[in-house]
């Protein structure tokens, strides 16, 4: 069954493909700016992405709210791990020798806040309706105007002005405008451990949570990078309820066939030779701990055919990089601002549409490119402790680099 959504107003129809975070903020950017839209995921609601981790968001929160109505942007506080957190206090980044305890290095991060994707995605889902179930099957350029097409492997199709793809690391849009090859990400022979963790004992969580209020970071001389943050936090005065991100990785490589219970036994093994509290949080995981092996790979953004700007790309999917320099979601929320604008250009005909588009995504690709080869870099120095000292991460910590 074929059903055709064709736009009817004069000003242009987005079709956004991802209703991840960042194709969420594009819908409220262009619905707080009145340009017509359409927004698909694949995912079934309530099935898909199980799983939970936090974000940081530091740089690019004066873009987030300005892109957010003032309703939501107030209620930012309820994503974070620590909705307590809202008064400027302990917003800073911390790294520790973690084989010593010692700190190396204290960034200040004004207003940071680390946030549950979960709770950002569902804020940012507010008053936005998603067609769910789309799985991207092909994009159509239309011969009878400047119009683009999308169709979904249910049978539909969707008629449009401007396409952007906003789904993520393996983005389908990537992968139609450069051809598979082109468009598949490198791996990275990093061994990434991700946990959510709830020890159940106020004491032990107290404990975990003494490094830093947020976020801790260590390193050390036998390569391995460890990473501590809160990540809910259901009644803050029972300590015993909270939960908390605990994370490590070393170079080797992936091995996806491992059972949970000899990753867990690696991933302590490895803690083990760590000062507090980093032991201690890998060491008190309860045997019944999910222990997530993420693969970890990036691709460096080239340029690619807009079609008189008609389709392109915006966050993960314009430029996956490795988390060690904690940038992901700063350059999506900043992706996410800029496509709205061009279009908005474009809406209030200050600017052709091929030129808008054109100019949005010769910046995207630039700006992504410079991200990830430094984000890439980081994630091979944090692992290198003769290195490590003078790498980009101590060198620039997490500010925005252009």
């Amino acid at each position: 069954m074929t059903y055709d959504h064709i736009n009817t107003n004069a000003g242009p129809h987005v079709l956004i493909v991802g209703a991840g975070i960042t194709g969420l903020l594009i819908a409220q950017g262009l619905k707080r700016a009145g340009v017509e839209y359409t927004i698909f995921d694949a995912e079934t609601p309530g099935i898909s992405r199980p799983r939970e981790w936090t974000l940081a968001i530091h740089w690019s929160i004066p873009i987030l709210e300005q892109l957010l109505p003032t309703d939501l942007a107030n209620r930012l506080f309820e994503t974070q791990c620590d909705p307590g957190l809202r008064t400027g206090l302990d917003h800073t980044i911390e790294f520790r020798n973690s084989e010593t305890g010692d700190v190396l290095k204290t960034i200040s991060t004004p207003n940071m806040k680390r946030v549950s994707r979960k709770k950002l995605r569902a804020l940012c889902a507010e008053g936005i309706e998603v067609q769910w179930r789309k799985t991207l099957r092909e994009v159509v350029y239309r011969s009878d105007g400047p119009g683009v097409s999308a169709h979904f492997s249910d049978g539909s199709t969707y008629h449009g002005d401007v396409l952007v793809g906003a789904d993520g690391p393996k983005s389908k849009v990537r992968e139609i405008l450069l051809g598979l090859e082109k468009a598949r990400s490198t791996p990275l022979e990093i061994v990434y451990n991700m946990s959510i963790v709830k020890y159940g004992e106020a004491e032990k969580s107290l404990h975990v949570r003494s490094g830093h209020p947020q976020n801790l970071f260590g390193y050390c001389p036998k390569g391995i990078f460890s990473f501590v943050a809160i990540q809910d936090m259901p009644d803050p005065d029972k300590p015993e309820t909270w939960a908390f991100q605990v994370g490590s990785s070393w170079l080797g490589q992936r091995d996806a066939s491992l059972s949970n219970e000899e990753r867990m036994a690696r991933v302590k093994s490895a803690a083990s030779q760590l000062s507090e509290p980093f032991r201690s949080a890998n060491l008190w995981m309860p045997d019944d701990t999910t222990i997530n092996i993420d693969p970890i790979a990036y691709w460096v953004p080239v340029p690619f055919e807009n079609h008189q700007g008609r389709i392109t790309l915006c966050g993960d999917a314009a430029h996956p990089l490795p988390p060690h320099r904690g940038q992901g979601l700063n350059h999506c929320i900043l992706d996410a601002s800029n496509f709205v604008a061009a279009v908005v250009k474009i809406n209030d005909e200050r600017s052709k549409k091929e030129e808008s588009i054109a100019e949005y995504t010769e910046e995207l690709i630039k700006r992504g490119a410079e991200e990830v080869n430094l984000s890439f870099k980081t994630a091979l120095t944090v692992h290198d402790w003769a290195v490590f000292m003078e790498s980009p991460l101590m060198k620039h910590g997490v500010t925005k680099m252009s």
